[in-house]
C-alpha cells in the first residue's frame, strides 16, 4: 500500500470530501488523524475506520484558533512521531449565500474557516514537516469554497 505507515491528518474530517478521504487514507493503510469540531461525528468515522482494520484517532480542534491548531499538531506527533500527510479540508459556504444580503459577522466566519483556517493549519504542519524534513500538504475546496 502506498501510503502504509504514513501519518495523514484531515481537517474537516467529520463529514463529506474529509470523511471521504480520511476513510481512503485508511484503506490504504495510513494512520488517519481525524480532525473536526463535532466529536460525535469525529468518533464514529474513527470507529469505522478501526472496525475496517485501520488506526485512526479524533481530534477536536476549530481551525479558526491557533492554540486548537497548535494542540491538534501537537497530538498528531504526540501519537504517532510525526507528520507525512496533511489534508486542510475543513470549510463552511456561510448562513447566507447571497452576497448582497450576507452580513459583516458572515463574511468574517466563512473567511475565518476557509482562508484563516488553511493558513493557520499549514503554519503548524510545516513548522513539523521541515523539523522531520518532508511531508506533504493538500489545500482542498469544494465548488463552494
Amino acid at each position: 500500500m502506498i501510503l502504509q505507515d504514513k501519518v495523514a491528518l484531515v481537517t474537516g474530517g467529520t463529514s463529506g470530501i474529509g470523511r471521504a478521504t480520511a476513510i481512503a487514507y485508511a484503506k490504504q493503510q495510513a494512520k488517519v488523524v481525524v480532525v473536526g469540531r463535532r466529536m460525535d461525528e469525529g468518533e464514529k468515522i474513527v470507529r469505522l475506520i478501526q472496525e475496517a482494520g485501520g488506526e485512526a484517532i479524533f481530534v477536536q480542534a476549530d481551525v479558526t484558533k491557533e492554540a486548537d491548531v497548535k494542540a491538534m499538531v501537537d497530538k498528531v506527533v504526540d501519537v504517532f512521531g510525526r507528520l507525512d500527510i496533511a489534508f486542510n479540508n475543513a470549510g463552511t459556504i456561510g448562513e447566507n449565500h447571497s452576497l448582497i444580503e450576507q452580513t459583516e459577522v458572515e463574511y468574517d466566519r466563512t473567511m475565518n474557516v476557509n482562508v484563516k483556517g488553511v493558513w493557520l493549519s499549514m503554519k503548524h504542519e510545516i513548522t513539523q514537516m521541515l523539523k522531520q524534513g518532508s511531508g506533504a500538504i493538500v489545500n482542498m475546496a469544494s465548488a463552494n469554497g
